[in-house]
């Protein structure tokens, strides 16, 4: 017969049957702890045995046990019907010894401790530019890594290499991931997985894996789970980090290395340049004061030289000139008689040509009556130089009177 009925009216029912049933009160439940945790002031354990497991909570209490002990838990199974989930809650425990699985794993830790294994494993590099994650691609742990790295440092590559991190087959295909990887141009590889329980992480323990990551000529970042988790791997990497996040703050700093170191070369640069130009600027001031020296030095004893030349030459040419002057002195002395006879000579000679020319003189003729005659500017000597209607100036000791020649007679006695 089919019935009708709610989620919260099955919860209700489920969590009654539970209620009802003596066989899930007051009962001792034992197996290995595979996973521990504590909120507030309460326990949580993931009790496990073989491929099976339960959660059990311990309220009001922060019992202290180890991973991969094996216990016995005295208490009840409860259903919570608003989570319609079934754990275990007890009110004591008994420890009984160290689990199988735990033991197993720690055999193995020794073998690959033995092997050396855990130690010279390649670190990273100073600087990193390139990164590869072998990861899900679809997990918050990559997400994560990812913002971490390029809130900081964009410019680093971040490649993501699909793979299973949890399940059958997980961990042979990170094996094969860290195999083809070797001869990736890479400066680094973060194995990657967020928190889960020691079930999810188990590919992470797995001998075949550890050996690959440790046998890697490429440096790992192993980012497992939270910080207080421990796998093989984490002993096997060069690098261990708590978490995804803080994988991306290691990748950071050795990012980060990349502008602080470059910022120093350029301080270093720039200071060794001001030093060296300031050396230079010292040199050349240094050259500047020894030239100018030098040039002052020669140019005063040049300076010397020339007075002293100018002085001499100025003496000597006072010397030349006195001497030029008493010379031209004593030369006018000596002429003076001669220059005496001479003048009186000459002018004898004048006072006769004087007379002459006295004589001679035609205003004197004109004076006493004569006149002279004039064409056109032109002294006329003779009547044969002129013609009838010429005009013509007689020039008069007294004035110039201006006359027509009408007739022109020739002197036959001429």
């Amino acid at each position: 017969m089919n019935r009708q009925m709610t989620v919260s009216q099955l919860s209700r029912y489920i969590k009654g049957v539970f209620e009802d049933e003596e066989l899930l009160h007051d009962i001792t439940l034992s197996g290995e702890v595979s996973d521990i945790s504590y909120s507030d002031k309460h326990t949580f354990i993931v009790l496990t045995d073989g491929a099976f497991s339960v959660r059990c909570v311990h309220f009001c209490s922060r019992d202290r046990i180890e991973k991969g002990a094996v216990v016995a838990l005295r208490g009840s199974v409860n259903f919570y019907e608003k989570r319609s989930s079934v754990s275990f809650t007890y009110t004591e425990y008994f420890l009984q010894g160290v689990g199988d699985k735990n033991t197993r794993l720690l055999e193995l830790k020794q073998k690959l401790s033995d092997l050396g294994y855990f130690t010279d494993r390649p670190q990273l590099p100073k600087y990193i530019v390139r990164v590869v994650a072998v990861t899900s691609p679809d997990g918050a742990a990559i997400r994560d890594f990812i913002r971490v790295v390029h809130d900081k440092n964009p410019f680093v590559r971040i490649e993501v290499f699909p793979v299973k991190v949890q399940g059958e087959g997980a961990a042979n295909r990170m094996c094969d991931a860290i195999a083809k990887l070797q001869s990736y141009n890479t400066d680094a590889i973060v194995l990657c997985r967020g928190g889960g329980s020691d079930e999810d992480l188990d590919a992470f323990n797995d001998e075949k894996l550890a050996v690959a990551v440790a046998t890697s000529r490429i440096p790992v970042i192993s980012a497992v789970g939270h910080e207080i988790d421990y796998t093989l791997c984490d002993f096997c990497a060069g690098t261990r980090a708590g978490t995804p996040s803080i994988a991306g703050e290691i990748v950071n700093a050795h990012a980060g290395r990349i502008m602080t170191d470059l910022a120093v070369y350029v301080t270093a640069i720039k200071s060794l340049t001001e030093s060296k130009y300031q050396r230079s600027v010292l040199k050349m001031n240094r050259l500047g004061k020894a030239t100018t020296y030098a040039a002052t030095t020669r140019i005063s004893k040049q300076y010397n030289v020339l007075r002293t030349a100018t002085s001499a030459m100025s003496r000597r040419t006072s010397f030349l000139l006195e001497s030029a002057a008493r010379a031209t002195a004593d030369c006018a002395e000596k002429l003076k008689p001669a220059l005496a006879v001479k003048y009186s000579t000459n002018r004898e000679k004048t006072d006769k040509l004087f007379a002459l020319l006295n004589a001679l003189d035609p205003h004197r003729i004109i004076k006493v009556g004569y006149a002279a005659v004039l064409k056109k500017g032109v002294r006329i000597a003779g009547a044969t130089a002129l013609k009838p209607n010429d005009d013509i100036d007689l020039i008069f000791a007294d004035g110039i009177a201006t006359a027509h020649i009408t007739d022109v007679r020739r002197d036959t006695k001429a």
